[in-house]
């Protein structure tokens, strides 16, 4: 049986930029496995005037994009979200205990 603490609060920052980088990595996750059926979707659309070659550049150059826009918007989603979350948590804590954690 080891001693038990409890956390009464949570640095903001470290917090939320601990939480927005997972949240940047678990969105490059996602837009790895979601570009590529996208991209072929797109790049096998019927579009008159265009060949079909450029359109499916054009399926490549939007899974290109996706790879960079949904890391970024992950992150700073994840980043906004979880420092409210902090923020929140660190006034409630005080007032109605905090999460206790048993430490060896």
């Amino acid at each position: 049986m080891g001693d038990i603490k409890e956390i009464l609060s949570v640095p903001v920052v470290p917090f939320a930029l601990m939480i927005g980088a997972i949240s940047a990595v678990v969105g490059f996750l996602y837009a790895l496995i979601f570009i590529l059926p996208m991209s072929l979707l797109i790049g096998s659309m019927p579009v008159q005037g265009v060949q079909g070659m450029q359109f499916i550049g054009l399926g490549v150059g939007f899974g290109i994009i996706m790879l960079i826009v949904i890391p970024i918007g992950a992150f700073i989603a994840g980043f906004i979200a979880y420092a409210i979350i902090a923020l929140i948590y660190n006034i409630l804590a005080p007032r109605i205990g905090g999460i206790k954690l048993e430490l060896d």
